[in-house]
């Protein structure tokens, strides 16, 4: 899948939170030369370090990162209690879709709402299974060996939005750790969303997941 070759980049924003899966994401869209005009974050950025300017910004500081990454993106901030804010700002621009990669609490209804065509997630594992925070690390612990990325819409449940498009990873090394597995999944992902964008106006076909899942052992 080679979306990039024949794309035009869409009037997006994207919501993410600084982890790794948030950088992840960013860094992909960036080399396929298709940013978001804005980007949201979760809480507002940190200080300063008094450090010299010219210092490299430290990975265990994810937010940094993820702003250094986006240090030619228009930033905005939608903290929990001041979404209303954030959301008339992106009424404002016109934005036509809103890109969820790793967020932190539910997003208001008038948030998700504020695109003029759609609010999609990001989940880094096959839909329904695995939903919720911290899906990488959960397929790791039950030792999964069928990783992939889902992109859905986003409504008032954790992962519950019908899924637009979902892709099995391939070519996966068996020791795979978690940050190669957030890479993947990020690079899929970003392929998948590309794909979605392009595909809108000729209608997409999502599956309803269902509401609730069996317990596993």
């Amino acid at each position: 899948m080679s979306p990039e070759s024949n794309s035009t980049p869409a009037n997006f924003a994207l919501l993410a939170s600084g982890a790794n899966f948030s950088c992840e994401t960013l860094k992909a869209l960036r080399q396929k030369r298709y940013l978001p005009g804005l980007l949201v974050l979760p809480e507002y950025a940190p200080s300063p370090e008094a450090a010299c300017p010219h210092q490299q910004i430290p990975t265990s500081q994810p937010q940094r990162r993820l702003l250094k990454l986006a240090q030619d993106i228009d930033i905005d901030y939608a903290p929990q209690a001041q979404q209303a804010g954030c959301a008339k700002r992106i009424q404002r621009l016109g934005i036509d879709f809103l890109l969820v990669a790793c967020w932190p609490y539910l997003i208001d209804e008038i948030l998700i709402n504020s695109a003029r065509k759609a609010t999609l997630n990001m989940h880094p594992s096959l839909l329904p299974g695995y939903r919720g925070p911290n899906p990488i690390e959960q397929q790791l612990m039950r030792a999964e060996s069928n990783f992939g990325v889902s992109l859905h819409l986003l409504n008032q449940h954790f992962d519950q939005g019908d899924v637009i498009a979902q892709e099995k990873l391939v070519g996966i090394p068996r020791k795979a750790g978690r940050l190669t597995l957030e890479r993947r999944n990020a690079e899929l992902g970003t392929e998948l969303f590309i794909a979605a964008v392009n595909g809108y106006e000729r209608g997409w076909k999502p599956f309803r997941q269902p509401a609730q899942m069996p317990e596993t052992e």
